[in-house]
């Protein structure tokens, strides 16, 4: 009997630890642990570049999406507004002169992406040769008018803003809520000019009142010029930028209908507006379009010719558009 009860005094320890539940692992702290990195539905936004050195303005010198051969740190450039998610909308100037002329990339951004690199070239190329820009011309240009769909890349999504919105189904002459990129519907936005982007060009040609807007788009090839209601086409417009570019002109887009254009409103208002739809969506066809563009100056100079001291060379840099 005290042997059994000795026996079972020495055991009980291990009696009690095998009865007993395993206890739970430690956590792992977050020191000593695995980072997780959690997916955003949101697409980053480009980082702020460094602020400009000149004391006239605060304007941070933007980020170009596309590649360029400088940042155009030395050129007069402003901000026409904000995308949808806060990138700017930047627009270079060009001379100081009466007669304004505006060019416009990428409306459908990344969708139409050499847009974008066309007009960032053309910003290149007269900061480079100044003297392309002549007497009594105001050159403006935006590179990107969708930044947002500038970022989301050439595919479909590239074409709308950061809302889905096609920003060239939500200007004010006819647009409709009902909208279409050939047989497929699209997001005109709840009202004409409910877009940040669209509003923002929208205040821009108010306050300038250019004399003549090329938005360009690809790729169906060809120049269209914006018409609304009762108020014709410019067609001398039309029939110039063919002729330097060797786009074809035509005088309707039949393609499919299409409201709330851009290049419409503004002929509404008056103001010569051309849709120049490249051939591709890859190539820029840079060459092309600076001959639309000295031409279309040409056409506004020409008044400035017989006054202008340097009239000679003038002649000379106007002559393959003017006879």
């Amino acid at each position: 009997m005290w042997l059994r009860f000795l026996t079972l005094l020495m055991l009980a320890p291990l009696l009690a630890a095998c009865a007993s539940p395993i206890a739970p692992p430690r956590p792992v702290s977050a020191a000593s642990g695995p980072v997780l990195i959690t997916a955003t539905a949101d697409l980053p936004t480009i980082a702020p570049p460094p602020e400009r050195s000149t004391p006239q303005s605060d304007a941070p010198v933007p980020t170009l999406i596309l590649p360029t051969l400088t940042a155009f740190p030395d050129d007069d450039f402003f901000a026409l507004g904000q995308s949808v998610e806060g990138r700017t909308i930047w627009a270079w100037q060009f001379g100081e002169g009466e007669r304004t002329i505006v060019l416009v990339g990428g409306i459908h951004g990344g969708y139409e992406a050499n847009t974008v690199l066309l007009s960032e070239m053309l910003v290149e190329h007269f900061r480079r040769s100044p003297e392309d820009v002549l007497p009594g011309i105001r050159l403006v240009i935006v590179p990107s008018a969708n930044p947002d769909g500038t970022e989301r890349g050439r595919g479909l999504e590239g074409r709308f803003n950061a809302r889905g919105v096609d920003l060239n189904r939500n200007w004010g002459c006819e647009w409709s809520e009902e909208a279409t990129l050939r047989e497929r519907p699209v997001d005109p936005g709840p009202r004409p000019f409910s877009e940040p982007e669209t509003l923002a060009l929208r205040s821009f040609f108010i306050s300038v009142e250019p004399d003549a807007v090329i938005f360009y788009h690809s790729a169906v090839g060809g120049v269209f010029m914006g018409a609304c209601g009762n108020e014709p086409a410019a067609g001398w417009m039309g029939r110039l930028l063919a002729e330097a570019t060797g786009y074809p002109y035509y005088r309707e887009f039949h393609y499919y209908e299409v409201t709330g254009d851009a290049s419409n409103w503004l002929a509404e208002r008056g103001v010569p507006a051309a849709i120049l739809e490249l051939y591709s969506q890859d190539e820029p066809e840079f060459d092309e379009n600076l001959r639309g563009v000295m031409a279309l100056q040409c056409h506004f100079a020409g008044s400035s010719l017989a006054r202008s001291s340097d009239a000679s060379v003038l002649r000379r840099v106007c002559a393959p558009y003017t006879e």
